[in-house]
């Protein structure tokens, strides 16, 4: 089964951030299961940012996703608009997440058998 995983909510919420990663990865502990990326939007695009890591907390939220990606082969995507929206420039994007936009996102909900929204 394909999911796709949209994440919306701020960094801050670091329960809703650990209940998301630990979501996913007992997901993937099933051998039927491919989440086809996870996409970042709203408010949460802000945990692609390089300079989040001056926060520890919140350098935590990113690096568990980081390492999550890096050990199951997930892609993550940012929504641009709303990376751009919180104020943020391309140029601070952290290594492992990828600037993309709303047709990337219709053709990822288009293939999904799931989408889960965090």
């Amino acid at each position: 089964m394909k999911f796709l995983i949209i994440i919306k909510s701020p960094p801050v919420s670091q329960v809703v951030h650990e209940i998301a990663v630990s979501t996913i990865s007992e997901l993937l502990k099933k051998d039927s299961v491919e989440i086809s990326g996870i996409f970042f939007t709203d408010c949460s695009a802000a945990i692609a940012s390089k300079g989040i890591t001056q926060i520890s907390s919140l350098e935590t939220v990113q690096s568990s996703y980081l390492n999550l990606s890096k050990e199951k082969s997930i892609p993550m995507y940012v929504c641009g608009r709303a990376y751009m929206e919180l104020g943020l420039d391309k140029a601070s994007i952290q290594d492992g997440f990828n600037l993309s936009g709303n047709m990337e996102l219709s053709m990822m909900m288009c293939s999904a058998e799931k989408i889960m929204e965090f």
